[in-house]
């Protein structure tokens, strides 16, 4: 019976399905487009073929775009070099229209993006001579009548701007000829300082109007080609969160070429400032990380949705990939007017000869140094040497397009010197030079031509062979040869590709063209067609802005701080919860609490970036030392480095604790150490005793056991440089086996550390020299076999360099090419991974750091700080004060490790957690310091309230009850409530404009003797 009511239950379904489709109407036939095939080459009886995704993602278009009705109109602002206008000044007025179709100005035709909840806008220059100033006025007010805001340049800065930077240095430079190189400019370094300033300063003239012309902070900014790439930087100064776009029309040279710029760098930072970038193909878009990467340290990163990305100063920069289309509908439409049906007839008389038509082959090119038009009629030249019976059935038409390049009259002439050649050897009628035509003739040489030659050497935004391509019909389409190197190479199907340095490769190509069958062209042209029809104009500059407002989603969460000085002033992005540290909040939970646990990071955090020595300054192991008087604190230095070096550094102050490798040892502060040595041994594996139990303040064993191993030697540092030289840190010594490793001694080293304990002196007075351990000796039994591996990849990557430590191993390819490097440590990490057995070793690759790190199984700081947490918590008198301040990708996990720690009651208000990372960049901190001296002063202050607290006029305020508790001279202290003074704020405030509010770590703060976050202010106490 079951499957009876089944199938009742499914008939039913489909005949109320029936019903309710048929009660619906009738539904519109979806968009189809012409696709043709080889076999049917009648225009009548072509194939139709429904895409209903072109009427999907029109709809998804108007939608986010906002073609809502019930939505504001939302406003964009395309900022060009040039105005798509006309102006002209008839008597005492200006008149001003916008370029004609058949001018082919892409910024024009953009206007097909305004609608009724669009309002576009433009800005840019006036096209043609200079403005004079009492004319600029009422030329404006003309303009803004049109939606176009000029920048009116002073004349002299417009020359040295467009002519002098633009086109002297940055055109030719992307088109991979070096500004020295053109017409030999000896003069280019003396000159640079001029165009360079006149370039920033023509940026900043845009910028502000760019600012006065966008009344809300939040409008989408379009800026277009390399004219403007300074311009991103400077307007989001002036509106952080404006929704900023750049699309760079032109080739993007390799990073070789590109780095000879002086300005490099801030050329790269002003377009960071964007949400997103376009390009015209993915090998500008290799180019352009490249560059990135080389010259910023700044790696990229998959986004949703199939994008790539980069995170620069704290906010995501999406790229896109996508060609600019062309109206191909209006090409379309045009080449069956009557205006280009007349050119046509006029063509077709001109090239008849003796009874019979010639074959055209039509050449468009614009003379530039760059493009190269003189090669194509070489090879040419090379085609008919091969093939002399081709001279009478053939005709070759070199059209020439009007060009703004300082050297279009020497390209010329170049140009017209081959064409003689040609002439001169196979007469007069096989080459026709037409210069500047009409839109109506051009068409009409498209549509007659069987072959046409598009092979210029570089060229980014070239869309010749678009509409070429949309101006052809299926009936008598031709072939259509274009340069490998240009952007629309990639996009388009159904051509021959050609070198254009390759004279020999493009006759080729030309022959294949004109021998081609009809057969054989009408399947090529179908296969373009469809694309180019497909992706026009309008469908790419609507891609764009779609993707700019997925892209600023990212960043629109973060609130913006403004750092650097004149023209290296730049906004990082940060989290609206991440604040600069600020002490006068700090320093009254610091007093109130009964037990303070501080973990520091060394390099980069409490000392510079030099890492080379890194002796630390007497003055912070003053300060120091100063904390660690007080019995309620718990200092630790968390280092990366070897416990020798630590010790070296840090062993006077006893009562310090030190981290060395991570965790991987560990020197308690001295007036812990009965507490410690008061736990229960435990008998079990490292790896076991490294399982954190939640023992909720229980009694429990330590993780670490005292290490009976003798601190090493120092191994010796071998570096190869660039040049493939091995550079010794160290002189050259005798060498010997430690640990199963093979290390290098040297007889210029001081005395090794003696026993387990070390000392470079034994009677220097230290007595807390016990070392405690929380890896097993055997842990170091894959040492051996990793070694020569390693050793393998040092030597052939030139640059790095080995770090071998007591449990670890180092290697740094920071001094080595950043891919090559990057690449050599991704193929060591997966050989070891392979080589090592599985829960042996961890090997991590950082990226920022260019290091590669491998040590025990679970070793890092994040689980050493929760250990520390574990181990002292049945001895930390409540409330507790914790803090972690570190600088890079690895004191993140140590961050973690205190927000979110896995032995602490989140639900209890008796601990404080405080993170603070070293350096504005993205970070789960809570807070942030500037640079290591930011850190310094604070831990001064902390230092300074520590002595103040523990003076005798504290105490006397605390036997006369007016400090609020007492206060044990021994232990972690008893519970206290210290006022305290009112000590000047050391916060990052100062530089960043900013003051910072502290508020407990949400889940692990909030009750009595903590501050609360409430509705924007602090109230506490």
């Amino acid at each position: 019976m079951e499957w009876l009511l089944w199938v009742a239950s499914l008939l039913v379904a489909v005949v109320v399905g029936f019903i309710l489709h048929s009660l619906g109407g009738p539904k519109a036939a979806p968009p189809t487009v012409s696709v043709f095939t080889e076999q049917n080459f009648d225009e009548k009886k072509r194939e139709e073929k429904a895409l209903t995704f072109f009427e999907h993602s029109d709809e998804k278009d108007e939608q986010e775009l906002g073609d809502d009705d019930d939505q504001e109109p939302e406003e964009l602002v395309i900022v060009a070099f040039r105005l798509p206008v006309k102006v002209e000044k008839v008597g005492e007025t200006w008149k001003v229209k916008w370029d004609d179709p058949f001018a082919r100005n892409v910024f024009a035709d953009l206007r097909v993006l305004r609608s009724d909840n669009l309002i576009v806008k433009w800005v840019g220059t006036v096209p043609g001579p200079d403005i004079p100033k009492n004319d600029q006025f009422d030329l404006e007010e003309e303009l803004e009548m049109h939606n176009c805001f000029p920048v009116f340049l002073p004349s002299e800065m417009r020359t040295r701007f467009y002519k002098g930077f633009c086109k002297g240095t940055l055109w030719p430079l992307f088109h991979y000829v070096m500004p020295q190189a053109v017409r030999l400019d000896t003069d280019f370094g003396t000159r640079w300082d001029e165009v360079w300033q006149a370039y920033r300063a023509g940026n900043m003239f845009f910028s502000k109007t760019v600012t006065r012309v966008n009344e809300n902070n939040d409008n989408m900014i379009w800026i277009h080609g390399y004219h403007l790439l300074l311009v991103p930087s400077l307007v989001r100064r002036r509106l952080p969160k404006a929704r900023i776009g750049l699309f760079v029309h032109e080739p993007w040279p390799s990073s070789e070429v590109f780095r000879s710029l002086p300005a490099r760098e801030n050329l790269l930072r002003g377009m960071l400032a964007c949400d997103l970038i376009g390009f015209q193909t993915y090998d500008y878009v290799r180019h352009f990380l490249s560059c990135v990467k080389r010259l910023m340290n700044l790696d990229f990163k998959s986004l949703a949705g199939g994008s790539i990305g980069i995170t620069y100063a704290g906010r995501s920069v999406a790229i896109r990939i996508n060609h600019v289309g062309t109206r191909s509908p209006f090409f379309q439409k045009f080449a069956l007017s009557k205006e280009v049906e007349k050119e046509m007839k006029s063509i077709q008389a001109s090239v008849t000869g003796s009874g019979k038509t010639k074959i055209l082959i039509v050449s468009v090119d614009y003379m530039d140094l760059t493009k190269g038009p003189q090669m194509k009629l070489q090879a040419f030249h090379r085609y008919l040497q091969s093939n002399p019976e081709k001279k009478e059935t053939l005709k070759f038409i070199q059209v020439i397009l009007p060009s703004s390049n300082a050297d279009k009259n020497d390209v010329k002439a170049l140009c017209m010197k081959e064409v003689k050649r040609i002439c001169d050897q196979f007469g007069q009628d096989i080459i026709q030079v037409v210069d500047d035509p009409s839109l109506a003739k051009l068409v009409a040489y498209y549509r007659l031509s069987k072959v046409a030659i598009i092979a210029t050497f570089w060229d980014g935004l070239n869309l010749i062979p678009y509409e070429y391509t949309a101006s052809q019909s299926m009936e008598s389409p031709g072939s259509l040869v274009i340069s490998e190197f240009m952007g629309c190479s990639r996009s388009l199907s159904g051509v021959l590709r050609v070198n254009p340095w390759s004279i020999e490769d493009t006759a080729n190509a030309i022959k294949k063209a004109v021998d081609s069958s009809p057969a054989k062209r009408q399947s090529d042209f179908a296969r373009r067609y469809r694309y180019v029809m497909a992706h026009t104009l309008e469908l790419w500059a609507k891609g764009f802005l779609n993707d700019l407002k997925r892209a600023s989603e990212y960043n629109s969460h973060l609130r913006f701080v403004q750092v650097g000085f004149s023209s290296d002033v730049r906004l990082v992005g940060l989290r609206s919860d991440f604040a600069p540290v600020d002490m006068e909040r700090i320093r009254p939970i610091f007093e109130e609490s009964q037990c303070r646990l501080i973990l520091l990071d060394y390099d980069g955090t409490l000392i510079g970036e030099n890492k080379t020595g890194a002796t630390p300054p007497e003055q912070l192991k003053n300060t120091l030392r100063r904390l660690c008087q007080d019995k309620k604190n718990i200092v630790f230095i968390m280092s990366g480095r070897t416990r020798r070096k630590l010790f070296r550094w840090f062993g006077d102050i006893e009562d310090l604790g030190l981290a060395a490798e991570k965790g991987c040892f560990v020197r308690w502060p001295a007036h812990i150490l009965p507490y410690i040595e008061s736990l229960p041994k435990s008998t079990l594996h490292a790896r076991e005793r490294r399982t954190i139990t939640l023992n909720r303040g229980q009694r429990r064993y330590s993780p670490w056991t005292l290490s009976d191993e003798p601190v090493p030697e120092p191994p010796q540092l071998i570096q190869r440089t660039a040049s493939g030289n091995s550079v010794r840190s160290l002189s050259d010594g005798e060498t010997k086996k430690v640990m199963g490793t093979q290390q290098f001694a040297s007889p210029l080293l001081p005395p090794p550390l003696q026993g387990r304990t070390g000392g470079d002196i034994k009677d220097d007075g230290i007595k807390n020299r016990q070392w405690y351990s929380m890896c097993d000796p055997e842990e170091k039994r894959w040492k051996p076999l990793a070694m020569p591996v390693i050793r393998g990849y040092d030597e052939r990557t030139d640059g790095a360099m080995v770090e071998d430590k007591e449990f670890g191993i180092v290697w740094k390819f920071e001094g080595a090419d950043p891919d090559y490097g990057q690449m050599q440590a991704r193929e060591m990490q997966k050989y070891l991974q392979e080589l090592i057995a599985d829960g042996v070793i961890d090997i991590v690759v950082y990226d920022d750091n260019r290091i590669l790190e491998i040590l025990p199984k679970g070793v890092n700081k994040g689980l050493t700080t929760s250990l520390l947490i574990d181990t002292l918590k049945s001895h930390m008198q409540e409330p507790v004060f914790l803090m972690a301040v570190g600088d890079d990708i690895s004191d993140e996990k140590m961050f973690s490790a205190l927000q979110n720690s896995p032995v602490l009651n989140k639900e209890d208000d008796k601990y404080d957690v405080i993170t603070c990372c070293v350096g504005l960049k993205p970070s789960n901190a809570q807070y942030y310091a500037h640079d290591p001296e930011e850190v310094r002063e604070s831990l001064r202050e902390l230092a300074m309230a520590t002595v103040r607290m523990n003076s005798p006029r504290a105490a006397d305020e605390r036997a006369d009850g007016t400090g609020g508790g007492s206060e044990a001279s021994s232990g972690f202290g008893l519970r206290s409530r210290l006022g305290g003074g009112n000590l000047s704020s050391l916060s990052g405030s100062l530089k960043s404009g900013k003051k910072g509010g502290l508020g407990r770590q949400p889940g692990l703060s909030g009750g009595k003797g903590g501050l609360r976050r409430s509705g924007g202010e602090f109230k506490g106490f």
